[in-house]
């Protein structure tokens, strides 16, 4: 479908970088470590918050943006495929469809590819350096692991897999409340958080540990000029996190309530 303007985020652009002349074919590297859900939080150019999600299953790749208000504003499927020239790995999408819905998909006559890099729970991508598109900026984007199906949860981990993704957070400390969003992934065993401020951006929080039915997280701050720890423990409440948020070793002067939905 042409004239089709593609996300920035999405953007499938073929950045594939070639091997020099003569050099050695190399054999594709595999999709299972990309295998799962996938997803970024970004702000466009007003400043509007909205999300980009990948979900990779075999040979299939499936995208969705999403506003603020988690509407669907652009989707696309395709097939995927791994390749690899040099020090580079890529994975180039064909049988493109997009559209403004999954309802409405149409074909894309172009086939694309990003470049990426996997490193713990982060899949960062790069597209569109091959050649200038309209609207389609270069660009790396991080995204964090949402979930993995090929290992099935069971037991504890059933209940771990229930935290798993996006929450937005209420958190009250005496008369004054702020909202948050608190993303929740796992990868190579591993539980992983970043706390998101509206007003100043993302967070890597220091540990995530969910055990016993409860989620403890940390996350490293500075209060009145000073290094703190600040901890939330929750607990699942049906589809809601309710539990309480505290400075570490200051629980008496600073400690409150936190509320998280999806």
């Amino acid at each position: 479908m042409k004239g089709l303007i593609l996300p920035a985020g999405l953007a499938l652009g073929l950045c594939f970088i070639h091997a020099v002349n003569g050099a050695a074919a190399e054999p594709p590297p595999s999709l299972d470590p990309l295998q799962g859900k996938w997803t970024v939080a970004k702000t466009n150019q007003d400043g509007q918050p909205y999300s980009q999600a990948i979900e990779i299953r075999k040979d299939r790749l499936s995208f969705e943006l999403r506003d603020a208000a988690n509407e669907v504003r652009f989707a696309g499927k395709a097939t995927i495929k791994a390749e690899k020239s040099g020090a580079f790995l890529a994975f180039v999408l064909s049988n493109i469809e997009a559209g403004r819905s999954t309802e409405d998909l149409r074909p894309v006559e172009e086939s694309r590819a990003f470049l990426y890099r996997l490193q713990e729970d982060r899949l960062f991508v790069a597209s569109n350096f091959d050649r200038e598109r309209e609207n389609e900026r270069p660009q790396v984007d991080a995204y964090t692991r949402l979930e993995n199906r090929a290992q099935p949860a069971t037991g504890a981990a059933e209940g771990e897999a229930k935290l798993l993704g996006l929450w937005k957070l209420e958190v009250t400390l005496g008369d004054s409340s702020r909202d948050y969003e608190l993303r929740l992934s796992k990868a190579e065993g591993r539980l992983g958080a970043v706390l998101i401020s509206p007003r100043s951006g993302e967070r890597r929080c220091k540990s995530a540990e969910f055990k016993d039915g409860q989620l403890v997280v940390k996350v490293e701050r500075e209060i009145n000029g000073n290094a703190a720890t600040i901890v939330y423990k929750a607990r699942l409440d049906g589809d809601t996190l309710k539990g309480t948020v505290a400075v570490e070793g200051a629980e008496d002067q600073y400690s409150g309530q936190v509320k998280g939905t999806r």
